[in-house]
């Protein structure tokens, strides 16, 4: 019985051995060797592969015509004598084959230009009307590509692009599939080679209105976004018969065709299945069915050109490179707060209060200095009154005088100097406070723009999966699965994404207008953030004072001595110290006024320089010259009371101060106490949000399958993608937060580590390893 069995279940086996292998020909139009344009081919072959392999043997023959329409010709004839089913794979090849009246093996045209032009007819039923043949109808609508492209620019001169092996056998083919594919007769269509235009040997028509490019093969990706920064330069739409590629290298539009493109290897595969099982080739469907239609615009592109879709286009559209990135100024946290510590406004204005501070002392110091005048004038009397001089003066009179004071002692003046002293110490704390605030302002404006633009970069994805979704309802729709509901909801959930998607580009422009602003620089300058992973922006904390935060147990002493150590630093409490200085100098002075009387010196030099009309009655005399000096005290005895008054403003003044010093010292220990609390949060936060992240993305994808099987409604999909969508916002918003915290920490306590020394992180180290956290 074994026996029996096992040779029951080897038959099938033995019988598959026995079997000649299946020759398939695939004709490619490049030649043999051409790197990177056998990859259609392989992927073909895969498919074939992975569909037969436990059917049959199978064996591939390729066939390279090098462009060239006699060899080409040739390996058809030679591919009918050799092989038992013959796929044509290139334009060219595909082109050749339907020019033959009769077809000896099982023939399939993989890549058509057009069936109607190239003569072919399809039945009632979608298939092929010739014996032996099938073909696949391109997935591709170019109708629709150049009614969009016309919708965002009218033209009435198109320029079409192509590559250039097409350029002598396919342009009239390609031309012709173009007009049949425009609404309007009247476009005049020129046709260019993409080589041809990159070099210059030839350049587009003057009143040239748009560009349609067909599929191009260049050495490199470079060259094709070369070729589209010389039509841009143009100030020429342009757009794509391959979207994806094309659009990011910088055409203006295009629908998504990768996917497209690769389903007519599978359905190669699925018809050499069909026809080894014994189908006629002339009895399957030619028509591969897509329900995706993704538009892409390059919002890079329409800046650059100036031209923009209409909000109807825009509105269904995936719109790429968004943000205005054109430029070179690109910023990092660094960067951006050396920027600030130089061109910041109100750092500027807090180091002008220094210079003030400054002067105000060169004021008080004057008053200590001697002071010196001099004088001179030129007067007139009557001669009645000239007489009175007795020849000393004249009637007219030129004198000059010089006086000087010094202050010997004066405790108003060296308390003036003593307070302006500590009021431009006062100031430089102020000073200090304005760059720590300054900093974590910057770094906030900073974070929030990379938060916004990782927020738009989740809501682009978030509408990508909508409208994933859209396209399997619509599919579910055209099999009769589902009814209408299901479509008019997910319509209505793409314009929410699509309003969602606007809101975050808004908010990233917003925080950029932002952090311009704090740079002091013009509000809507462009800029582009440094491409950082979240690795690396977690750099500017992970370092050893994380271990004071991961541990429960240590967090109350690395709290006590973060208290303690902020005391020593925080601009704040100096400045209170400070002006607490500035009260008991002013006491003292007012204290002293009881007792401590004003001297100074002061004297003056009186000459007469020269007179004039002296009455003839005197004789001449001498130019008189006087001079006085004098030292003066003066001791107030009475003034209603008022030092006394003073005095007692002063205490009061002095208690008030203390008090508004407890009162901050409490107020920072507890921002200090409550930030790293926070911190404990936002740090166990960060690893659970990725966890909840994770798995959310994980439910979706099982969930959108249920969906795609009909196993679960419509809600139950929208419910997981939203929350798909709100764990991976809280997942990178978690690390922003908590960046952001410990950075509210560090302000806090008056010490950023990333921009400290290394002497003073070191410091730091070891006063919180020796204080407290060995403790």
């Amino acid at each position: 019985m074994k026996r029996i069995l096992l040779f029951l279940f080897l038959l099938p086996v033995l019988g598959l051995s026995g079997q000649a292998p299946v020759k398939i020909a695939l004709l490619h139009d490049f030649a043999a060797g051409a790197e990177g344009l056998g990859d259609f081919g392989k992927l073909t072959k895969t498919e074939i592969l992975q569909l037969l392999q436990h059917r049959r043997d199978i064996e591939f023959i390729d066939y390279y015509g090098a462009y060239e329409s006699d060899r080409i010709a040739q390996n058809i004839e030679k591919a009918y004598e050799e092989n038992d089913i013959v796929v044509g794979l290139g334009l060219l090849s595909g082109t050749a084959l339907t020019r033959r009246i009769n077809f000896p093996k099982p023939t399939i045209i993989g890549i058509l230009a057009d069936a109607g032009l190239s003569g072919l007819v399809k039945s009632s039923i979608g298939t092929s009307t010739i014996a032996n043949l099938t073909y696949i109808e391109s997935p591709f609508n170019i109708s629709r590509d150049l009614q969009t492209l016309h919708e965002i620019r009218p033209y009435n001169e198109l320029a079409l692009v192509i590559d250039d092996n097409l350029a002598f056998q396919g342009d009239l083919l390609l031309k012709e599939v173009v007009r049949k594919n425009l609404e309007v007769d009247s476009v005049e269509i020129n046709v260019y080679s993409a080589r041809s235009l990159l070099s210059g040997s030839s350049k587009l028509k003057t009143g040239t209105d748009a560009v349609y490019a067909l599929p191009i093969l260049l050495e490199d990706s470079t060259k094709l976004s070369e070729l589209f920064r010389m039509l841009n330069a143009e100030k020429i739409p342009t757009a794509a018969l391959l979207g994806d590629e094309f659009v990011e290298a910088g055409a203006l539009m295009g629908y998504e065709g990768e996917k497209h493109l690769n389903l007519i290897p599978r359905r190669i595969a699925l018809n050499i299945m069909k026809i080894i099982e014994g189908i006629k080739p002339e009895e399957i469907p030619v028509g591969i069915t897509t329900y995706d239609e993704n538009l892409l615009i390059n919002m890079a592109t329409a800046r650059q050109i100036k031209v923009y879709p209409n909000f109807e286009i825009i509105a269904s559209a995936t719109l790429l490179h968004l943000l205005d990135e054109n430029t070179d100024r690109e910023l990092s946290l660094q960067a951006v707060i050396a920027e600030a510590l130089q061109s910041n406004l109100d750092r500027q204005l807090a180091a002008l209060d220094v210079h003030i501070a400054d002067k105000e002392i060169g004021i008080a110091k004057s008053d200590l200095l001697p002071q010196v005048d001099v004088t001179t004038a030129l007067s007139m009397v009557d001669e009645n009154t000239a007489l009175t001089y007795q020849g000393f003066q004249g009637a007219t009179n030129w004198t000059g005088s010089a006086n000087f004071t010094q202050i010997i002692y004066a405790e108003p003046i060296l308390a003036n100097l003593a307070i302006q002293k500590l009021l431009k110490q006062g100031e430089e704390y102020e000073l200090n406070q304005v760059q720590l605030d300054m900093i974590i302002d910057v770094s906030e404006a900073y974070l929030n723009i990379l938060q916004a633009q990782t927020n738009l970069s989740v809501q682009q994805k978030n509408v990508e999966v909508t409208k994933e979704n859209f396209n399997i309802a619509t599919s579910k729709n055209a099999i009769g699965y589902t009814g209408a509901s299901d479509l008019h909801r997910w319509e209505a959930e793409l314009a929410t994404k699509n309003i969602d998607l606007n809101s975050a580009v808004a908010s990233v422009q917003q925080a950029k207008f932002r952090l311009n602003q704090l740079l002091n620089r013009p509000i809507n300058e462009p800029f582009n953030v440094k491409n950082e992973t979240l690795e690396d922006q977690m750099l500017l904390i992970t370092d050893g004072r994380l271990e004071g935060i991961n541990d429960y147990g240590k967090i109350e002493k690395f709290t006590n001595f973060l208290v303690d150590y902020a005391k020593d630093r925080l601009p704040t409490l100096n400045i209170i110290e400070n002006s607490i200085k500035v009260q008991e100098r002013l006491r003292l002075s007012r204290k002293r006024s009881f007792f401590l009387p004003t001297v100074s010196m002061n004297g003056g030099v009186n000459h007469l320089i020269g007179k004039y009309s002296v009455p003839e009655v005197f004789g001449k005399t001498e130019n008189a010259t006087t001079w006085n000096m004098a030292v003066g005290v003066n001791y107030p005895i009475f003034q209603g009371n008022l030092r006394r008054q003073q005095l007692d403003q002063a205490d009061i003044q002095l208690k008030q101060l203390g008090l508004t010093q407890r009162n901050v010292e409490n107020q920072l220990e507890l921002a200090i106490r409550a930030n790293m609390q926070q911190i404990y949060v936002s740090f166990s936060r960060m690893q659970l949000s990725q966890e909840a992240s994770i798995a959310a993305d994980q439910n979706f994808t099982i969930i959108q399958d249920a969906y795609n099987q009909g196993q679960v409604n419509i809600t139950t999909l929208i419910d997981a993608q939203n929350n798909t969508l709100q764990a991976e916002l809280g997942a990178t918003n978690a690390v922003y937060t908590f960046i952001l915290d410990f950075l509210e920490l560090e302000r806090s306590i008056g010490f950023f580590y990333f921009l400290a020394s290394p002497e003073e992180r070191s410091d730091f180290f070891q006063r919180a390893t020796t204080l407290f956290i060995n403790k």
